[in-house]
């Protein structure tokens, strides 16, 4: 009896890895079994969850393709997962998906192709836009010694993926920043005349679409008469926009929700938080 209520709290504890994207759609039981359905899949949707309840809820708001209702077989002994496939004899309406990357301009088309530009191969939409993903990083945010990092993810693998430690001030909104720079730079240096930046940051994507022409025209203050704070880097970014030889469209994406891109630059600028505060350690 003991032993049946140990094995039942353990299996309650297990996590449940929702895969509404993927190779597969379905919950996993072991990341590595949910790894196998997303990596190198496009704009694959996952999300880990400790209910059973949670994950396939997420399946249902977020899966393409089929509606109705969800059917369920469970075979923990040899695949350790939970399908799903759409069953046909249902009356209710399928509940309207919901959209976790919301688009300043359009939604442009999925970036499946691989394209090669100088010595690299980069994913590409059907509207001629290379895709890169980028995010920023700070621990101890505000503080004395703070320590921050950015991220520049472009695929699995990828030669150019990037992972450094922020230079100047360490705040988390200097790493989002920063990031986006690096990621033109790299991308024209190969050749790439249109670039989508994917980031989670919407003070980045409000500050570039929105309020820099202000600061401009105000000496680079604020409305409220102060100064902006990260001067420096927002006017390297700005240089890099006004070359004229790159098309950049901004696209925020909601943060660890699961969207492949998003995680990589996230562990990417976490990383360059850690060589912060190594390069720190040595000076």
């Amino acid at each position: 009896m003991f032993l049946r209520q140990l094995l039942d709290g353990a299996l309650h504890r297990m996590p449940f890895y929702a895969v509404a994207k993927g190779r597969q759609v379905g919950i996993f039981k072991t990341w590595p079994e949910c790894q196998q359905q997303v990596n190198g899949f496009t704009a694959p949707r996952f999300k880990k969850f400790a209910t059973e309840a949670e994950a396939k809820q997420f399946i249902e708001q977020n899966k393409g393709g089929s509606t109705g209702a969800l059917t369920s077989s469970w075979n923990s002994r040899t695949t350790g997962k939970r399908s799903y496939s759409a069953s046909s004899d249902t009356t209710q309406p399928a509940k309207k998906q919901s959209k976790r990357t919301v688009l300043l301009h359009e939604l442009p088309a999925a970036a499946g192709n691989m394209v090669k530009y100088g010595q690299y191969s980069f994913p590409q939409d059907d509207d001629g836009f290379v895709h890169v993903y980028t995010d920023g990083s700070c621990e101890g945010n505000g503080q004395a010694h703070a320590a921050a990092g950015l991220g520049v993810y472009f695929a699995e693998g990828h030669a150019l993926n990037t992972a450094q430690p922020v230079s100047g001030r360490a705040t988390n909104n200097c790493g989002e920043i920063q990031a986006a720079s690096m990621a033109i730079r790299l991308a024209r240096e190969q050749g790439v005349r249109r670039l989508v930046i994917n980031t989670d940051s919407k003070f980045l994507i409000d500050s570039i679409t929105k309020w820099l022409p202000g600061w401009k025209r105000r000496n680079w203050t604020l409305a409220s008469g102060g100064p902006v704070k990260n001067k420096t880097d927002f006017q390297e970014l700005e240089g890099e926009l006004s070359s004229g030889d790159i098309e950049i469209k901004w696209n925020h994406v909601d943060a660890h929700c699961g969207i492949l891109g998003n995680e990589r630059a996230d562990e990417l600028a976490r990383k360059g938080t850690q060589m912060y505060r190594t390069m720190r350690k040595t000076r």
